[in-house]
């Protein structure tokens, strides 16, 4: 599979129409450019894939989820272990469940494409990627934040699988791209 990275591209997308789901004090970085944030590459990443479930681990504000429901062909499930969305968000592609991404796997396990931005401790992070690793998985891992603290980098050092830092189009704080094959 062949994905164009291109910050043009990318810049182009339009996420204003989630706006009115966004709260107040995402709606800037929401909207922010490739490089600075990450949500128009998540909608970007979104229309390489139709018909399929998307999964988004961490929903915090629920922003990842809406840039990845960009494309309504795809449907996506977010997960978090606590509901700490500030709105109440209604899409008629995106599911919020509020518990550990693994106890539903073999439900998403096909998917194309993982956007995991949890903690930023490395643990849940280490967990969920030995357990990709071990799993039929053979899809997209996109990673928040691996340059964000001493944890996250150790954490992005120990993948063992084809990454790339695509943090140029990415979010300022660091963004990985883990390719299962």
């Amino acid at each position: 599979m062949q994905i164009n990275l291109e910050a043009a591209v990318i810049s182009q997308i339009d996420l204003s129409r989630f706006l009115p789901h966004v709260p107040p004090e995402y709606r800037a970085p929401f909207q922010g450019a490739p490089g600075e944030e990450h949500y128009r590459l998540l909608a970007h990443l979104s229309t390489l894939f139709n018909d399929a479930t998307l999964v988004d681990i961490g929903t915090d504000a629920g922003c990842s989820a809406m840039a990845l429901s960009h494309n309504p062909r795809n449907r996506v499930i977010s997960y978090d272990l606590e509901n700490r969305r500030r709105s109440d968000i209604q899409l008629p592609n995106v599911e919020f469940r509020v518990r550990d991404a693994l106890h539903d796997w073999q439900e998403w396990i096909a998917t194309p494409l993982i956007s995991l931005d949890v903690a930023h401790e490395g643990d849940y992070e280490a967990i969920f990627y030995e357990f990709l690793s071990t799993s039929p998985f053979n899809g997209l891992l996109v990673l928040d934040d691996v340059y964000l603290n001493e944890a996250m980098k150790a954490f992005w050092a120990t993948i063992t699988h084809t990454k790339f830092d695509i943090t140029a189009v990415g979010h300022w704080s660091g963004t990985g791209l883990v390719v299962f094959e």
